[in-house]
């Protein structure tokens, strides 16, 4: 009787344990767009990375790495920061922020 009970509820533990993995969430993925959600991402120009190579800051930017000075499709890249990428079309500017959802401040205010 008991050995039966044992089967039951392991045969629930093991059909319920799909369900359950489906509600958590990866701890090691990145965060979600946060710009997608309230409209202050550049649609169409993926920013995924700063990195400093040689001294040199170098942009992560639809998968491809681009220094300063390079270009992005039609538009040239004209500052790299540690958080963000200004990119130049024509006369149009455009800011790529790393994290669009954190604003930086003075340390005490």
């Amino acid at each position: 009787m008991a050995a039966r009970m044992m089967q039951r509820v392991l045969l629930v533990a093991l059909l319920a344990a799909p369900l359950a993995a489906r509600a958590l969430t990866d701890p090691t993925a990145p965060p979600a767009a946060p710009g997608a959600a309230d409209g202050a991402s550049t649609p169409g120009i993926p920013l995924t990375g700063i990195k400093r190579v040689a001294g040199r800051r170098i942009a992560v930017i639809g998968g491809r790495e681009i220094a300063e000075g390079g270009r992005y499709q039609d538009a040239r890249v004209v500052r790299i920061s540690e958080s963000e990428v200004v990119l130049r079309r024509g006369g149009e500017t455009t800011v790529l922020r790393l994290y669009p959802q954190v604003e930086k401040r003075p340390r005490g205010k």
